[in-house]
């Protein structure tokens, strides 16, 4: 059977955006650079080792959908990339939210993803063997926690 088991959190600061790419055939992308992330947990502790983007698809359902890049150093000095892509439902509260620098509460909206990890490091191989989903919150403008959980 398939369980969750929370394994991280992870807390990320968007800056930057440039425009929405509206008007184009293929979809409607809003770039935002990732300026400051972090991963902790009890099995990693790392921090953004350089800007990151989101090029986020602006959806007139109602949702978002966020394609990020990001990449990490560890506490004990490894490389750790992490991708992913979901789905933020824009809800009134969530715009209130962002718009006054609120934080938002985790049944506010849906806000969730899916995280692929890649690392060469043996002590951190197991994010490469994993599938990992997470449910996020907003903290503040441009700021987002979300709890990352490893499929098993």
């Amino acid at each position: 059977m398939i369980d969750l088991e929370q394994e991280m959190t992870y807390r990320v600061k968007t800056a930057n955006p440039l425009d929405p790419t509206a008007g184009s055939p293929r979809a409607v992308l809003q770039y935002w650079q990732v300026v400051e992330a972090e991963l902790n947990g009890p099995r990693i502790k790392a921090q953004l080792a350089a800007t990151g983007l989101d090029w986020m698809q602006v959806s007139e359902d109602g949702f978002w959908r966020p394609n990020v890049r990001a990449q990490f150093r560890t506490h004990d000095g490894a490389v750790v990339l992490m991708s992913y892509i979901g789905l933020v439902e824009q809800t009134a509260r969530f715009k209130h939210a962002a718009e006054a620098n609120e934080p938002t509460g985790w049944d506010d909206q849906y806000m969730r993803l899916s995280l692929i990890f890649n690392t060469g490091d043996r002590r951190y191989a197991w994010m490469n063997h994993s599938l990992f989903v997470a449910a996020g919150r907003l903290l503040g403008t441009g700021s987002i926690e979300y709890q990352v959980f490893r499929v098993t």
